[in-house]
């Protein structure tokens, strides 16, 4: 017996240090546990279209590879300003077939020589402005090239939206199909429907489903269009609220003088015209000067210097030069008329884009406004008379398809407003270089 109650005293005292050991363990858990938590790396937010546009900007492969046609047309402009280099020839003068020897007439010498050609006054700095010219067309057409892109940038990114915002909405009507299908099963086993009318329910649900794989599979293809365009090898997680765009400042009948399409049909003017420019400097002759010293090696006989000067006779203009410079002015005429066409291209897009927004604009507030409430009140009625054996399952079904297609038209409606102001922010884009 006392043996029991020695175990007995020794089991609680055990227990009694146990108990006494874990508050001073419980401190170090909850510091441990904290500490994960800091080291746990935070979630990414998702990436907003404002942030997407700016990697675009700075990660795009393409905007890069026209930057670099950029900088090469510049350096060929500062190299197109420079003198060709002079040339140095090396001839053996009046040598004798018969021995080739250097000493035996007194006119056989070896002579170096240097010469250097001169263009026309001024041809070398309006070669070097004309490629200048194009450098700046480059310039705006590498903007025009961003507008492009972040236009195809916001168009996807409102189809993946519109697909994330459209699956949400199956899901939704696939949760009032179980409620059709409920209904029907409790309507057939009551005995006041048959059933076939819980197998068309069913159906209704199960091409549901089919919906959203395929609204599953555009939203993928969207976010592939995304991550290329930022020029990303993962496609990023996006924000699934609707972004908010506005349209541009410009008025509809007018179109924007530093729009960077327009400014790149002018820069193709400036081109052509410099172009002019060269082809009158061709009327002038280019002037080559020279000299040369030979070495007799004839006893007696002296060295030699020579100077000189050549230049070419442009006096056969009709048959080359006058083409040339009827050829340039027409490259001219044609840069001017490009310009005005390009001009009334803007003006008849922002004026049928604009048209369309405004059309948009009302459609999706009637849907979103009138006619959805609408549809959703007939659903409820026609679910209500089913439940009370006044409508057939064909009627409910019917009900819940118009629900359905309104809810996606009045996404449709929004994505394709947001995508016409996208638009307009494209085709009102100012450029950003002076005027």
């Amino acid at each position: 017996m006392s043996l029991i109650l020695q175990c007995r005293r020794a089991q609680a005292r055990r227990l009694s240090s146990v108990w006494s050991e874990r508050p001073a363990a419980i401190p170090a858990l909850i510091t441990l546990l904290l500490l994960a938590s800091l080291a746990a790396p935070a979630q990414a937010a998702p990436l907003t279209l404002g942030a997407a546009e700016a990697q675009l900007a700075r990660s795009n492969p393409s905007l890069a590879a026209a930057a670099q046609r950029i900088r090469a047309i510049q350096h060929q402009a500062a190299a197109a300003t420079q003198l060709p280099d002079p040339h140095v020839s090396f001839d053996a003068v009046n040598l004798p077939t018969n021995s080739f020897s250097l000493t035996q007439q007194g006119m056989t010498m070896l002579s170096v020589g240097v010469s250097q050609s001169f263009p026309p006054i001024g041809k070398l700095a309006l070669e070097g402005d004309k490629l200048q010219a194009q450098a700046s067309e480059q310039h705006f057409s590498r903007e025009a090239k961003r507008a492009q892109l972040v236009l195809a940038l916001r168009r996807a990114w409102l189809a993946a939206v519109y697909a994330g915002q459209a699956m949400a909405t199956v899901q939704r009507q696939q949760a009032l199909a179980r409620e059709n299908v409920d209904a029907a099963m409790a309507s057939y086993r009551a005995g006041n429907g048959p059933q076939s009318d819980v197998l068309r329910a069913r159906l209704a649900e199960d091409e549901l489903r089919n919906d959203q794989s395929a609204l599953a599979a555009d939203e993928a293809a969207s976010l592939a269009d995304i991550a290329q365009a930022l020029g990303s090898d993962q496609t990023p997680e996006i924000d699934p609220d609707w972004p908010s765009l506005s349209p541009g400042a410009t008025a509809p009948e007018q179109a924007p003088p530093t729009q960077p399409l327009l400014r790149m049909a002018q820069a193709k003017v400036q081109i052509a015209q410099a172009g002019v420019r060269v082809a009158k400097k061709d009327f002038l002759p280019e002037i080559t000067v020279g000299a040369s010293y030979g070495k007799s090696f004839f006893p007696g006989s002296p060295n030699f210097i020579s100077a000189g000067v050549s230049m070419n006779l442009p006096i056969f203009s009709n048959h080359r030069l006058d083409q040339e410079l009827d050829s340039a002015r027409a490259q001219v005429m044609e840069a001017r008329y490009d310009e005005q066409d390009q001009r009334l291209a803007l003006q008849q897009q922002i004026r049928t884009a604009t048209a369309r927004m405004r059309s948009q604009q009302e459609k999706w507030q009637r849907m979103r406004a009138h006619m959805l409430p609408l549809a959703h009140a007939a659903y409820d009625s026609t679910l209500t008379a089913y439940s009370n054996g006044r409508a057939s399952m064909s009627d409910v079904l019917k009900a819940q398809q118009a629900v359905f297609a309104l809810e996606l038209q009045t996404l449709q409606q929004r994505r394709d407003l947001l995508a016409t102001l996208a638009e307009l922010n494209y085709l009102t884009t100012p450029s950003e270089q002076q005027p």
